[in-house]
């Protein structure tokens, strides 16, 4: 990918992905707590699609297993397995903002 529009493009996503992932991690954080099912369920499946589409596979790996455990009322194994995704998140955050110099 060595043309410029392809690498700003490419910026670009990144930066959004960043926001995004911002926002979803201070939600899930909150949900967490809270243990509100539908919502948790609802975010985690949020944070899931965004790991699919940017092919993040440890994030999309631990966020299947807590959206699973919601969608079958087990909260509270959602909730510890969700626990691991900020973490997670932050890896895969320092990784890509060193990559991309965002």
């Amino acid at each position: 990918m060595n043309d410029p529009e392809d690498q700003a493009w490419l910026k670009e996503m990144i930066v959004s992905l960043l926001e995004n992932m911002a926002t979803r991690v201070e939600n899930l954080g909150r949900l967490l707590v809270s243990k509100e099912p539908k919502d948790l369920q609802a975010e985690l499946h949020q944070i899931k699609g965004v790991a699919a589409n940017f092919g993040l596979a440890a994030l999309s790996e631990v966020v299947i297993k807590a959206e699973g455990f919601a969608k079958t009322g087990e909260i509270d194994s959602s909730v510890e397995e969700g626990k691991k995704i900020a973490a997670i998140w932050e890896s895969t955050r320092q990784e890509l903002e060193k990559k991309f110099s965002t």
